[in-house]
């Protein structure tokens, strides 16, 4: 009798503890990728044919580097804010509102963990070079999320700076929670080709 006891009281905060998980639980119909690509590029394709796969194919918008001039001044802007110069760069939408940024491939269905990691962090994760960053200031999170959602300028206003030199994100902290080994992209040789001038003149880090 006391086992039955203590496996109805298991049992109990078991189906407590999934209620609260489905309570936080990510609505995947709400998620959005953007991605600046390149369709010389195995890893773009690869994340390009994989999102749709497990979101559903109107969960992804695509940003086509070669060839198109206009997409490729936004990606030169996003390398100025964030270092990132391979493809895939991909931004993780959530009810409109970006919650990360990826450099190369990832594991797709660990979405919905990224969003929610971000969201309990009060921050957005960009991940850039097989490090990850928790960026919190709200100027940085809306410059990207101008260039992703918005996929317009950062700099054109008056008066901004458009030779940024920061190849790191400003006003971040480091965080391993959603770094991975082995993370592939194309560049920054294929970058190189499509916007020589600005990357010749960066700075490393």
């Amino acid at each position: 009798m006391k086992k039955i006891g203590v496996l109805l009281a298991l049992l109990f905060a078991l189906s407590f503890v999934s209620y609260a998980v489905a309570e936080t639980q990510i609505d995947t119909s709400k998620i959005h990728f953007y991605m600046y690509g390149a369709s010389s590029c195995p890893h773009c394709r690869k994340m390009k044919a994989e999102i749709p796969e497990v979101f559903g194919k109107d969960s992804l918008t695509y940003y086509e580097l070669v060839g198109n001039e206009e997409n490729s001044k936004l990606f030169n802007e996003l390398y100025q804010l964030t270092g990132i110069s391979g493809v895939p760069a991909i931004g993780i939408a959530y009810k409109g509102k970006l919650y990360a940024v990826i450099e190369g491939e990832f594991n797709v269905s660990a979405t919905p963990l990224i969003i929610q990691d971000a969201q309990k962090n009060g921050g957005l994760i960009l991940v850039v070079g097989g490090k990850a960053y928790l960026i919190k200031n709200q100027t940085h999170i809306q410059k990207l999320q101008t260039l992703f959602i918005e996929h317009k300028s950062v700099f054109e206003s008056p008066g901004t700076n458009t030779n940024s030199n920061s190849s790191a994100p400003q006003s971040s902290t480091a965080t391993g929670s959603t770094t991975s080994s082995g993370r592939k992209t194309c560049g920054p040789a294929l970058i190189l080709l499509l916007a020589p001038l600005p990357l010749l003149l960066r700075k490393r880090r």
